[in-house]
């Protein structure tokens, strides 16, 4: 099995003061004003063959079961949601949101909040699976996307090329451009492309995390954190992150100086550790590497897909467990851990309900004291809500179970 039909397997194994109109049997739309950190959760539920998508308030209460779902209407394609979605990394805070229908669909939904309808949809695909990983807004006319794969086969179409940032217009949508990367692995030899995973816009900065894997995904090299020039849709820097590889999670610290950086290694299949670790990114300059956390510090298990900040030097994030591949049996669970960076002391706050794999996103907002995470086992599937207080410590979590009828469990957050 190739490291990407690994990576697929696993992923399936895995990885008040608002009104709710009823807009069909399936959806209902939300209105609610922001707060001092935004307006809630966006939680992906998926078994991985069909989706649905919900939102919570940051007390934990349910403001739409179903905004979007398998059973959604297309504005477009006719084609259904996959079960392969997920929600861009940075908050979205406009009057819609974007979800990115990754593998093999490579489609972006524009979905309406009020009304949960599908406004729009742009197909990203562009002739081949080019799996969307990330969408960053950047006016209300121009955003990017991190596209994964490359095309094995460029040149039939416009921007078909690959493992680049397609600049998109979302207001129409259309494509309206494309950042090559391959200047970021100068040097590397030619089986090895950028592979763009995460965005982040930091007071205007755009910086895209390059996972940087061969194309058939058996081998990679140490991964980047490029800068982009919004203005001229170009490179600025190029920082290397010198043995880590898989790097596919990027967090951005509150205070805005520091970006987090979790890397899986890139042989999950056999629960190796090697490669994988946490970096710790100084941005208020030109980016350069601050701190460095290998992952055996943390035990055996390499890092999953998720990092976000609880307070400035607190962590959460999680560890992938895994089966023996011989014999199938249980080796390890994941484990869900909060890391003082400045210490280096951490803390196991739980480990997964007797399977790997079902540890999905955290996401913390600090400024509303919590902090959550995606457990597709334990209550029936469920986004585990922790208290936070100021210095990041954590208090015992409460279960919430977002949507009810259908029963998928939460693999993945966002924030809007």
């Amino acid at each position: 099995m190739t490291c990407v039909g690994f990576r697929l397997v696993l992923v399936v194994a895995l990885l008040s003061g608002c009104s709710a109109p009823r807009v069909s049997p399936e959806s209902h739309g939300v209105s609610v004003a922001p707060g001092a950190c935004g307006r809630g959760l966006v939680v992906v539920e998926s078994d991985y063959q069909s989706c649905n998508v919900s939102l919570l308030d940051f007390e934990g209460q349910v403001l739409s079961e179903s905004l979007a779902s398998s059973r959604t209407v297309s504005a477009g394609f006719g084609v259904a949601l996959s079960g392969d979605v997920v929600t861009p990394t940075s908050p979205q805070d406009g009057s819609e949101i974007v979800l990115i229908d990754r593998y093999p669909a490579g489609v972006l939904r524009f979905v309406e909040l009020t009304t949960a309808h599908v406004r729009a949809e742009l197909s990203v695909a562009t002739g081949f699976p080019s799996n969307p990983q990330d969408y960053l807004p950047l006016t209300s006319a121009r955003a990017y996307v991190a596209r994964y794969n490359a095309n094995p086969n460029p040149g039939r179409q416009a921007w078909d090329a690959g493992g680049d940032i397609l600049v998109v217009d979302p207001s129409v949508p259309a494509i309206t451009g494309s950042i090559d990367l391959s200047a970021a692995l100068a040097g590397e030899r030619a089986q090895f492309t950028p592979h763009p995973a995460r965005l982040l816009n930091v007071s205007g900065r755009a910086f895209a995390l390059l996972a940087a894997y061969a194309d058939d995904y058996k081998s990679g090299t140490s991964s980047r954190l490029v800068e982009l020039d919004p203005e001229s849709d170009s490179l600025i820097s190029t920082l290397v992150l010198d043995g880590l590889r898989g790097c596919v999670s990027l967090a951005l610290s509150p205070d805005e100086r520091q970006l987090a950086v979790s890397c899986t290694g890139v042989d999950l299949k056999n629960g190796k550790i090697q490669d994988s670790g946490l970096a710790l990114l100084d941005i208020e300059g030109a980016p350069r590497l601050e701190q460095r956390f290998d992952a055996a510090e943390f035990g055996d298990n390499p890092l999953g897909f998720a990092v976000s900040y609880a307070a400035p030097g607190v962590l959460l994030f999680n560890t992938l467990g895994h089966f023996d591949q011989e014999s199938g049996e249980l080796r390890a669970l994941d484990s869900l851990l909060r890391l003082d960076t400045v210490s280096g002391q951490f803390d196991e706050l739980l480990q997964s309900a007797g399977e790997p794999f079902t540890l999905g996103g955290v996401q913390c907002v600090p400024s509303c004291g919590a902090c959550f995470a995606a457990d597709a086992k334990r209550s029936r599937g469920s986004v585990l809500r922790f208290a936070i207080d100021s210095t990041g410590n954590f208090a015992a979590p409460t279960a919430i179970r977002a949507e009810t009828r259908v029963g998928l469990p939460p693999r993945y957050l966002g924030v809007f």
